[in-house]
Parts: C-alpha cells; sequence; structure tokens
C-alpha cells in the first residue's frame, strides 16, 4: 500500500487486486502481450497519480499522464471482452467502476487548475 491518500489511488489498486486474478486466465499466447500491457497500465497509472499528489508544481501534468493510462486500461478492457477473455458481466463491473474513477480524476485536475 502507498502513502499516497488520494481515494483515485486507492480505488485503481484495489481495482488491480481484483482483475489480477482474471489475467492469469487468459490464454497462454497473451500473458505477455495484453495482461502485461494491461498490469503495466495499472502500474504506471499508480505512479502518476502519487506523483500528483506528491509534485505540486507537476500535478497537472502527471494527471494528464494518469489519465492517459486510464483510457489506455478502458480499450485493453474492451480488448479483452471482445476477445472474451472476460465475461461481459466482469466487464460492464469494471467499465462502470473505470468510468466512476475517471470522473474522479477529472474532478481532481479540475481543482488543480481552479488553484
Amino acid at each position: 500500500m502507498s502513502d499516497c491518500n488520494l481515494e483515485i489511488y486507492t480505488r485503481m489498486e484495489n481495482m488491480l487486486n481484483r482483475i489480477y486474478p482474471a489475467l492469469i486466465n487468459f490464454p497462454k499466447s497473451e500473458k505477455y502481450a495484453v495482461t502485461q500491457d494491461i498490469k503495466n497500465c495499472f502500474l504506471e497509472y499508480l505512479t502518476y497519480v502519487a506523483r500528483a499528489d506528491k509534485v505540486k508544481s507537476k500535478r497537472l501534468t502527471y494527471s494528464q499522464e494518469a489519465e492517459g493510462y486510464l483510457q489506455k486500461i478502458k480499450t485493453l478492457m474492451k480488448l479483452a471482452r471482445n476477445r472474451k477473455y472476460i465475461s461481459k458481466g466482469f466487464h460492464k463491473e469494471i467499465s462502470l467502476e473505470l468510468t466512476e474513477i475517471s470522473k474522479m480524476l477529472a474532478g481532481y485536475m479540475r481543482s488543480i487548475n481552479k488553484k
């Protein structure tokens, strides 16, 4: 667990722990492609959110980087659903949570702009 106090960090960290077991069920041919990319995107997102929390002078830049990784995660999860690596129901749950996190991140970025 990180010392980052942002809810958007904690929720994404919890989501990674929830998605991780599903990644094990991906076909072997995808183990070093899609699954690795998904894990890396989650970790990069968490890294940029933690940086945004700690480095005030670059908060907006780091938040924008995190937003890019969040969009990539959404795309990769949609690909996993289309390839039938995850169920429709699981994808729907994940998509709703990612949308909520995306809204929270947008609100965080708006608050940075107001300062």
